[in-house]
């Protein structure tokens, strides 16, 4: 899997803005997040890139987990 997110849960103090979100994206699948606004999709994507942190729940990029290697996972994204 490029990107594995598990039960992802995003707060902004007490607005709920991700609910245990889980998806998978495999390598060269091409892929669309699509909803309303404010449902979570840019939180989603900022957490994927590691520009906020989660609340609870998984992400691994490539396989290592943005909580463990966050930096070399930013260096492998361009």
């Amino acid at each position: 899997m490029v990107v594995e997110i598990k039960n992802l849960i995003k707060r902004y103090g007490n607005v709920l803005a991700v609910d245990n979100v889980s998806m998978s994206i495999k390598e060269g699948e091409i892929f669309g997040l699509l909803g309303p606004n404010g449902a979570g999709k840019t939180t989603i994507i900022n957490t994927i890139a590691g520009l906020c942190r989660i609340d609870k729940g998984e992400i691994k990029v490539f396989g290592k987990s943005i909580k463990d290697d966050e930096i070399e996972i930013k260096k492998n994204m361009v």
